[in-house]
C-alpha cells in the first residue's frame, strides 16, 4: 500500500477534541503485514512515548503538505479515540509514523 495516495477519512475540528474515529481495518491489515501490531519497533516506541507522554516530531523533508496535513490529523485524531483497541491503534499510529517522521 503506498500510503502517500491513501485517501483519509476527513477529520473535523469536532473529531480532533471528541474523537470517535474506528480502527480502519485496511491500515491495520498493512500494519501487521509491517510487523507494527505487538511489534517492537522504533515506531512502536514512538507512538507510546507521544501516547503516555506526548513529544515532538522530526518530519521526514520533502513530503507533500497535503499527506502531511490529513495523515496527521488523522493520526491525532485516531490516537486520541476510546472506539480502537490500543493494539490497533499502536500499529496503526506507529505505520503512520514510519511514513511521516525520521528517527
Amino acid at each position: 500500500m503506498d500510503l502517500l495516495k491513501y485517501k483519509f477519512p476527513p477529520i473535523s475540528d469536532v473529531d480532533m477534541a471528541f474523537s470517535t474515529v474506528k480502527t480502519d481495518k485496511k491500515l491495520l491489515i498493512e500494519a501487521k503485514a509491517r510487523g507494527y501490531y505487538n511489534g517492537s519497533t522504533p515506531y512502536n516506541r514512538l507512538f507510546n512515548t507521544l501516547f503516555f507522554t506526548g513529544g515532538t516530531l522530526n518530519f521526514k523533508p520533502d513530503l507533500p503538505e497535503d499527506f502531511k496535513r490529513s495523515a496527521m490529523r488523522y493520526l491525532k485524531s485516531f490516537m486520541q479515540s476510546y472506539e480502537p483497541k490500543h493494539e490497533e491503534k499502536e500499529a496503526i499510529s506507529a505505520l503512520l509514523l514510519s511514513e511521516l517522521v525520521e528517527l
